[in-house]
């Protein structure tokens, strides 16, 4: 599997050499998605006003500034580990979709063709072994 894409059942259509970039185009889009700003801007405030509001009970004014920055570091987090992979994971279809199907087969072919190729060389050289 890539290194890149996440191991996803929506991406077992897609050619493994294409993966990567199938997945960096549903990033692209979803980053481009005003639900996905909305949805991090609620997330943030929720994150900075749960953080000051915690940090001003238990430490005073001194807390809700400590507080506000914990909230404020929690809320990037996880936009960029939570929110941005599921959006992009919702948009992950219409990528697939709008990519040309001639150029998903053609990746197919060059990568079942880098394999064949491969495992002739590593049969011809005696299993990859050095003599």
């Amino acid at each position: 599997m890539s290194r890149v894409a996440p191991d996803i059942p929506e991406l077992q259509r897609v050619p493994e050499a294409a993966r990567s970039l199938v997945y960096v185009q549903a990033l692209l889009a979803a980053n481009r998605s005003p639900l996905t700003w909305l949805t991090g801007a609620i997330a943030f405030a929720a994150a900075l006003a749960v953080g000051a509001r915690l940090g001003g009970t238990l430490l005073g004014t001194a807390g809700a500034v400590l507080g506000t920055i914990v909230g404020a570091a929690v809320a990037v987090w996880g936009f960029f580990t939570g929110i941005l992979p599921w959006r992009a994971r919702r948009l992950l279809l219409s990528v697939i979709d709008q990519a040309d199907g001639g150029t998903l087969d053609q990746v197919r072919e060059a990568d079942e063709n880098v394999r064949r190729m491969a495992g002739a060389y590593t049969r011809r050289d005696g299993g990859g072994r050095d003599r």
